[in-house]
This record gives C-alpha cells, sequence and structure tokens, in this order.
C-alpha cells in the first residue's frame, strides 16, 4: 500500500517559493492550495483509470493528501469517500483494512455534512444526543447535499453489515431515518442506490419480512439493470437468506455474462463485481450448507 501521508510539493509551489514576492501567510496559504489542487488533478486521473488496481490504489492515495489540505472542499470530499469505498469493496481484500477505508470514507462525508451552512445550522439547533441532532439535520438537509449523505450511507453500512446484530439493532433507527430520506429526495440516485441500500438493509436486520428486501432489490434493478453491483449484492445478502439457491447461481450467472460496458461510467465496478460474482459462486456449497 502506497504511504499516504507523503507530501507532494508541485513545480508551481516551488515557484511560488523562490519568487519571494508574497506575505510569508498569504504564500503559504497559497502553497497548500497549489499543493491541493495538484494532488486532486493526479487522484482524478489515476480515478478514471480504476479498473487498473494500481491505479485504484493510486487515486486514493492522491485523494487522501489532497483531502487533508482541504477538508472543507465538499466535491472533493464526496470523492475521497467514493474512492475509499472502491478500494474498501473491490481492491483491499483485508477484513480490517476494508473497515478503516469504509470509516474514513464516512468520516469524510459527515465532515463535509456537518461544514455545509445550512446542514450545521439545522444540527445546532436540533435537541438530543449527537445521533438524535444527525437525524434531525438530515431530515432538514437540502438536495444538494444528497452526494455527501449517500456516500456516508454506503461507507456506514459497509461496515455495519459485519456487525453483530446487536450493533446493527442498536443503529437502526439512525440508518432507516436516513435511507428513507435518500428515498424521498432521489430514489435513483447513483443508478438505483437508495433502493439497493435498502434491499440490503432489510435483508440484515432481523423481524423485517424479507420480501421487503427483494421489493427494493427489484426496484434497483429495474431502474438501472446495467449496473451489476444490485445483482451481486442481492445474491449475497437476499438470496443467501431466502435459501434461494438456484436463483442465487442463475442470478450471479447471468452477471458473470453480462456486458461490463452498458453503463461506460460504471464499467470498472462492473468488472469487479463480475469477479464478485465468481467468487460468490464459488462458495455455493458453504453459503447453502
Amino acid at each position: 500500500m502506497i504511504n499516504t501521508r507523503r507530501f507532494t510539493i508541485t513545480v508551481a509551489t516551488f515557484i511560488i517559493l523562490l519568487s519571494g514576492c508574497r506575505p510569508r501567510i498569504d504564500t503559504q496559504q497559497f502553497i497548500l492550495e497549489q499543493n491541493a489542487l495538484f494532488l486532486e488533478k493526479q487522484g482524478r486521473i489515476h480515478w478514471e483509470k480504476r479498473s487498473n488496481i494500481s491505479d485504484a490504489q493510486k487515486a486514493l492515495h492522491f485523494l487522501s493528501l489532497a483531502y487533508d489540505l482541504d477538508i472543507s472542499n465538499l466535491e472533493l470530499g464526496i470523492l475521497y469517500s467514493h474512492t475509499c469505498y472502491f478500494n474498501g469493496r473491490y481492491i483491499v481484500a483485508d477484513q480490517a483494512e476494508k473497515e478503516a477505508l469504509f470509516s474514513h470514507g464516512a468520516a469524510a462525508t459527515k465532515t463535509a455534512l456537518l461544514n455545509a451552512p445550512s446542514f450545521s445550522a439545522a444540527y445546532n439547533k436540533a435537541v438530543g444526543d449527537s445521533t438524535a441532532k444527525f437525524i434531525q439535520a438530515v431530515e432538514a438537509m437540502e438536495d444538494t447535499l444528497l452526494p455527501a449523505l449517500y456516500w456516508w450511507m454506503v461507507n456506514t453500512g459497509s461496515i455495519l453489515i459485519n456487525q453483530p446484530v446487536v450493533e446493527r439493532i442498536k443503529n437502526r433507527v439512525m440508518i432507516e431515518s436516513v435511507l428513507h430520506k435518500l428515498l424521498i429526495m432521489n430514489p435513483t440516485f447513483y443508478y438505483g442506490g437508495p433502493y439497493r441500500l435498502l434491499g440490503v438493509f432489510y435483508a440484515r436486520i432481523p423481524g423485517v419480512e424479507l420480501r421487503q428486501s427483494k421489493s427494493y432489490f427489484d426496484q434497483a434493478i429495474s431502474s438501472y439493470p446495467g449496473y451489476l453491483s444490485t445483482k451481486t449484492l442481492l445474491s449475497q445478502f437476499y438470496h443467501t437468506k431466502s435459501g434461494e439457491q438456484e436463483h442465487f447461481r442463475s442470478n450471479l450467472e447471468s452477471v458473470i455474462s453480462s456486458d461490463p460496458s452498458q453503463i461506460p461510467e460504471v464499467m470498472p465496478e462492473n468488472l469487479f463485481e463480475q469477479e464478485i460474482a465468481r467468487s460468490l459462486l464459488s462458495q455455493e456449497s458453504l453459503l447453502f450448507e
């Protein structure tokens, strides 16, 4: 793994340091801004090539450094959070490393939300503990913050789905509140994302009719059938719980045989989802013991 704390100085920064024509404080701020912009640009270049494992890691490396220099940048925080999720789901194998990446991604987007004036104002006016205040701020938030809330939920959910059932139940009210807010704001955001997240959530919460999970998965698939992650998650969480082994197999086989370029913007994700489908199929006998 690349050392994500190594500092990078751009050519533009070097020129400014030599010029000595700015007051020191202004120069230092300018250096930070230029470095953040340079690092973000490098991160975006590698992000576009994320189907290659090395480029996915480099995107995370550069965007992590850029974010550390500019944590108030909403768009950068969202992209960094997305990159954390991508590397956590597809690139890293160790579960502890996965959860660390999801945690970083969730923290970045929560910071982005709390730095947004409208969200911060609603949070500060709310009553109760930090969780209650967060829920109230989410309920009052404006649509422009939807991407930040979505990637916070994706990363947070990716941690919780593997936690003990007691922990999932403990967080149910908060998670359900956020998911239904996303559903109201835009149910098809990020290729049916709110539907997909609800499908996973209701498959992992005890005491909920499993058909609710299937209903949300179906809506996500019908919205964007070319986004393969919905189908692999359907088999991973719904089919294994419902005991539908034949559907598990046929669904994953359809993922593997699908054209990953159906949605060009997420072809890298689709390619990795096909690998996940192959892995799940190789574990079929264990999953349905």
